[in-house]
């Protein structure tokens, strides 16, 4: 194929639209026109997961991708992209990285293999991508342009970049294991819980934000909660809660969907406007801790003509 009539934005958005993720056979197209390796094409993909950013107060916009676990019959993973949100009149944000992982753990991702970031992850973000890693590999992949000494480099000419494994990045980590944990971030796909709402309910958008608190990650409060928009144009979407040893780091189920949104909308403000959003409803099981007030002043400041329509479960016997 001769892909010098094409530019690689080009050949993308024609095989992905705008989705904010590639399939395996995707990632396997594209490494084969272009003469990349995966880890290439990840790097490539950045400017394009960055431009999905809404960063009104910063306006340093960044991107990240995901290589999934799973891979097809030739080897090649599915990619997911993230980028940052900022919310005005907060000090609250979703990082390009959490927001990679997030839409990658939507797909049944059950792990990821590395991440490719615009510049080295910060702390959270360190901390974060250890609570679905733990001590097993998990690679970074960052621009020769913002390489440290922590990193290598891999030398493949204009393809070139700059890699290293988690745990150089956060040495002595504190993390699942030190709470009693033994359970991955990710693997939680695997362990669906039994919730029930307390007053059952045939309307699809509340039965889609309870399927979201059933795959949800919160093994330390057991506050398993899913978040669930539908939009203007009719379509719904979801977002599950992800707790993290540090707590801190842990993601909310609205900033979930809210960035899984605007990655399946087309990511500008052309594509997605917050106020398309027309309903939100919050599931969650009962605990010591509760999404509702973050998710309805996160509400308030995207949309505040929407009303949180708010549910609770209870574990079923």
């Amino acid at each position: 194929m001769n892909h010098t009539s094409i530019t690689f934005e080009q050949k993308v958005s024609e095989i992905t639209g705008s989705s904010g993720s590639l399939s395996a056979n995707d990632s396997e197209q594209l490494c084969t026109d272009f003469n990349i390796s995966i880890e290439a094409l990840m790097i490539r993909l950045l400017p394009i997961a960055a431009a999905y950013s809404r960063a009104a107060i910063s306006n340093f916009k960044v991107g990240a991708v995901v290589c999934g676990a799973l891979e097809n019959e030739k080897g090649y993973s599915s990619l997911y992209l993230g980028s940052n949100i900022e919310y005005d009149n907060l000090s609250s944000s979703l990082h390009a990285e959490q927001s990679a992982v997030s839409n990658a753990w939507l797909d049944g991702q059950s792990g990821i293999k590395s991440i490719a970031v615009s510049a080295a992850p910060c702390g959270h973000c360190r901390q974060f991508l250890y609570e679905l890693s733990g001590t097993k590999p998990l690679f970074i992949l960052i621009p020769l342009a913002t390489a440290t000494d922590l990193f290598k480099i891999k030398e493949d000419g204009e393809n070139s970049y700059a890699f290293a494994e988690l745990t150089a990045l956060l040495p002595a980590a504190f993390g699942p294991l030190d709470l009693g944990c033994t359970e991955l971030m990710m693997e939680s796909n695997l362990d669906q819980k039994e919730l029930v709402l307390t007053k059952s309910s045939d309307d699809k958008l509340i039965n889609l934000a309870l399927e979201a608190a059933t795959l949800s990650y919160a093994p330390y409060s057991s506050n398993f909660a899913g978040c669930a928009f539908e939009v203007a144009s009719g379509e719904l979407y979801s977002g599950r809660y992800a707790e993290n040893a540090a707590f801190n780091p842990s993601l909310s189920p609205f900033t979930a969907v809210l960035s899984k949104t605007i990655l399946s909308q087309g990511g500008s403000e052309r594509d997605f406007d917050y106020k398309d959003i027309k309903r939100v409803v919050l599931v969650e099981s009962p605990s010591q801790v509760t999404q509702k007030q973050v998710t309805t002043n996160l509400l308030s400041v995207c949309n505040d003509r929407v009303q949180l329509e708010y549910h609770q479960t209870v574990a079923s016997h």
